[in-house]
C-alpha cells in the first residue's frame, strides 16, 4: 500500500487563507477540485474498491473517520441519489461552505464505486443550519464511452509510451489519424477539442473517447472554458491516473493561449508531459506553426518529441 497524507483541519483552513489571497471569489472552485483529487488519490493509495451500494455505505465512513474532517452520518443510499450528513464541520466553523469536503467526498465515491460522482452542499452550518447536508449524484459533465478491458495492440502509427507528442500541420487531420488508429487498438481515450464534439464525429470516429469542448457555452455541460486552465488540467490528470495505457489528444491549443497567455499554457502543457511520463500514457498536441510566433513554437519543441510527417 502507498503511504498517503491526511490534512490537518488548521492546515486546510490556511490554504483555504492563501487561495483567498490569490484568488478571491475562484477560491471555492479550487479548494472542490482539490478536494476531489485528493480524496480519488487516496482511494487509489489504499487500493480499494465497492462492488456495490451496500459495500460503499459501509466503507465511506471507515474512510471518512480517517479524514478527521467532520463525523459522517449516511442518510440515503440509491443508485441516483446519496444524502450524506455531516453533524460538525471544519470548513463551516469558521463561516465558509464546505467546498473541499465537498470535493472530498465526490472524489471518494467516484474512486471507490468507479464512476464519477458529484457533490451538491443542500445544507450548511455556516448559513445557520443544524448540520452540513451534501448530495451526491451520478455525473454526465463529459461525452465519455463505457469503460471495457480490451488489449492494446500495435496499430498503423506506432509511438512510445510515456511522451508527448508535436504535430506541426496546418490541418489537424493526422492527430486525429493517429488519436483513432489508437483507440481502435485498445487505448483508453480522451481529446480536448475547439470544435463541437458532436459536429466533429461527423469528420472523426471519435466516439471511443471521453470529450471535453472548449468554449464558453454553460449550457453545455461538457463544455470547458478555455481560461480555466486549472480545470482542464485537473480532468485531464484525474483521466491519466485512472486509463490504462491512456492517449490524450488535445485540439486548440492556439485557441486556448489567443483566450490566455503562451506562458500559462506552456506551464500547463509542462505538468501534462510530466504526468504522460508518470502514467506510461500519450499525448498528442497538433498545432498551426503559422498560428503561433517562432520564438513559442520552438518552446513547444523543446519540452515535446516532434512527430515527423511523411512527405
Amino acid at each position: 500500500m502507498k503511504p498517503f497524507y491526511v490534512m490537518p483541519g488548521t492546515a486546510l483552513l490556511d490554504l483555504r487563507e492563501e487561495l483567498e489571497l490569490l484568488e478571491g471569489d475562484s477560491a471555492a472552485e479550487t479548494l472542490e477540485r482539490f478536494g476531489f483529487r485528493a480524496g480519488m488519490g487516496m482511494v487509489r493509495s489504499l487500493e480499494v474498491e465497492a462492488n456495490d451500494f451496500e459495500e460503499f455505505s459501509e466503507m465511506l465512513p471507515q474512510l471518512w473517520s480517517e479524514t478527521g474532517l467532520s463525523r459522517i452520518v449516511m442518510e440515503e443510499i440509491t443508485e441516483k441519489e446519496m444524502v450524506i450528513t455531516f453533524e460538525e464541520s471544519v470548513e463551516a466553523s469558521h463561516g465558509r461552505r464546505c467546498d473541499f469536503t465537498r470535493g472530498y467526498l465526490s472524489g471518494i465515491a467516484s474512486g471507490l464505486l468507479k464512476k464519477r460522482y458529484k457533490a451538491t452542499e443542500r445544507e450548511c452550518i455556516s448559513e445557520g443550519k443544524a448540520s452540513c447536508v451534501h448530495v451526491l449524484t451520478p455525473a454526465d459533465e463529459l461525452i465519455q464511452p463505457p469503460r471495457k478491458e480490451t488489449e492494446v495492440t500495435a496499430g498503423k502509427y506506432e509511438l512510445e509510451e510515456g511522451y508527448s507528442y508535436l504535430i506541426e500541420s496546418e490541418q489537424p487531420s493526422v492527430a486525429f489519424e493517429i488519436f483513432i488508429d489508437h483507440i481502435a487498438h485498445g487505448r483508453e481515450a480522451m481529446c480536448i477539442v475547439r470544435e463541437y464534439p458532436e459536429k466533429l464525429k461527423e469528420q472523426y470516429d471519435i466516439s471511443g473517447s471521453t470529450a471535453l469542448w472548449l468554449s464558453y457555452d454553460r449550457d453545455v455541460k461538457y463544455a470547458r472554458e478555455p481560461t480555466n486552465i486549472p480545470l482542464i488540467y485537473s480532468e485531464i490528470k484525474n483521466f491519466l491516473d485512472a486509463a490504462d495505457h491512456g492517449i490524450v489528444l488535445i485540439s486548440g491549443l492556439e485557441y486556448m493561449v489567443s483566450q490566455s497567455t503562451f506562458v500559462k499554457v506552456l506551464k500547463f502543457i509542462q505538468l501534462l508531459n510530466e504526468n504522460v511520463a508518470v502514467t506510461g500514457s500519450i499525448l498528442l498536441l497538433p498545432v498551426s506553426p503559422q498560428t503561433l510566433n517562432q520564438r513559442d513554437v520552438k518552446m513547444l519543441e523543446r519540452e515535446l518529441r516532434l512527430y515527423q510527417l511523411d512527405d
